[in-house]
């Protein structure tokens, strides 16, 4: 498997300083040496030759010092993933079909993660591309090198047994299903949140708050700028998740609030309300919901204020398939931060998703999407399907 330059460099700089430390061969104690098996920082051959030589020289005992390297190493973790996709999509107008898009894309994400102290996490991502929605980047541009960006970026402070302090950019702290009915699944906001898990009678009951930077507007104090306010309360029992959700844009005034998919509301305080379980059929079946409105929805459309899904899902050995049903009006939710693969992520949308996924090894699976998506006459009158096959490797 090939290494990463950083990955490469990091390693020798952790072997290098642990040899120097120890020119007695290195004899460290097998659970050291597992540790740094797993995080990858020494090779399989490696952990051999050093396992024999720890068993050769057991009087030989390594220095604090170099515990305490070894022990940093095991703290730090690297991991990422690759899709290579096939996509297909075509847009049919009232009048007549439309044209059809064919293309070859793929996403790449790359992260370093610490446990800095005892209490304190911290993470850096970088991905192939930097849309809000979309990592995707196309293939198709004279073999050009291509742009990476930080799509992560955070520290994570528990401060309290059960309470998270999140800031920076980081993956979206509040509960889901996974539908992208709100909130694309590429999405991480930026800003500060708030976290308290905890135990009540048998269940996990999680807590979230959090302000979120959406725009900074130049020239402006900071209650000009466009954020976002959000609480979520959830409770999660064996199989099964419920929750109930509010953000609340609070939009400047000096300029349009970033929005898209179609909306004309220039306001949005969207509540939801979600669930979803797992039974079992003699195979396990997942069911799962969700209501979404835009108690703030104005303008000529503000009646288009609501969205729902349904869907069902299940797995058999290596196989996974699943299939939901949803509706979103105009202004019912912020169309530059729903699903951006569904009628294109436009709202006023209605319509069908389809996934099969195979699971060919450990780290390595094959899936396919399939959208059917009618927009409404308020977006366009389009019919919109999208068709994707995805390999996906992790590291």
């Amino acid at each position: 498997m090939k290494q990463t330059t950083l990955s490469i460099a990091l390693k020798a700089t952790l072997l290098g300083a642990s040899i120097a430390l120890a020119p007695t061969a290195f004899a460290a104690d097998k659970e050291l040496l597992d540790i740094l098996k797993a995080n990858g920082a020494i090779t399989e051959d490696q952990y051999t030759e050093l396992s024999m030589s720890n068993m050769m020289n057991k009087q030989s005992k390594p220095s604090d010092e170099m515990l305490k390297k070894m022990a940093w190493a095991g703290k730090i973790k690297i991991k990422g993933d690759l899709r290579v996709r096939q996509e297909y999509q075509t847009e049919d107008t009232v009048t007549g079909s439309g044209d059809g898009e064919d293309r070859q894309r793929y996403r790449a994400r790359v992260g370093i993660y610490a446990d800095v102290t005892n209490n304190v996490k911290a993470g850096v991502r970088l991905v192939s591309a930097g849309g809000a929605t979309s990592t995707n980047e196309t293939l198709g541009d004279g073999f050009s090198n291509d742009s990476v960006f930080f799509d992560l970026a955070y520290i994570n402070w528990s401060p309290l047994k059960g309470l998270e302090v999140i800031g920076g950019k980081f993956k979206k702290p509040w509960q889901s299903i996974g539908a992208g009915l709100i909130w694309d699944g590429d999405v991480n906001p930026e800003g500060g949140t708030l976290r308290y898990t905890t135990k009540l009678a048998g269940a996990k009951v999680i807590g979230t708050l959090g302000h979120l930077v959406l725009n900074d507007v130049d020239g402006y104090s900071f209650d000009e700028d466009q954020t976002v306010q959000f609480g979520q309360l959830a409770v999660k029992a064996g199989n099964t998740k419920v929750g109930v959700s509010v953000y609340s844009y609070d939009e400047d005034k000096n300029n349009n609030l970033i929005s898209g998919g179609g909306n004309d509301s220039t306001e949005f305080s969207i509540s939801e309300i979600f669930g979803q379980t797992t039974i079992d059929l003699g195979l396990p079946i997942k069911l799962y919901g969700q209501y979404a409105t835009n108690n703030d929805a104005n303008g000529v459309n503000d009646g288009e204020d609501s969205a729902w899904l349904v869907g069902v899902g299940t797995k058999v050995g290596a196989w996974k398939a699943s299939y939901d049903y949803r509706e979103t009006e105009l202004n019912a939710v912020n169309g530059a931060f729903n699903d951006s693969d569904f009628a294109g992520g436009r709202t006023d949308a209605e319509g069908h998703r389809f996934k099969l996924s195979y699971k060919i090894d450990k780290n390595f699976s094959l899936a396919t999407t399939y959208y059917v998506a009618e927009v409404g006459d308020l977006n366009g009158d389009l019919d919109v399907d999208t068709w994707h096959i995805d390999l996906k490797a992790k590291f």
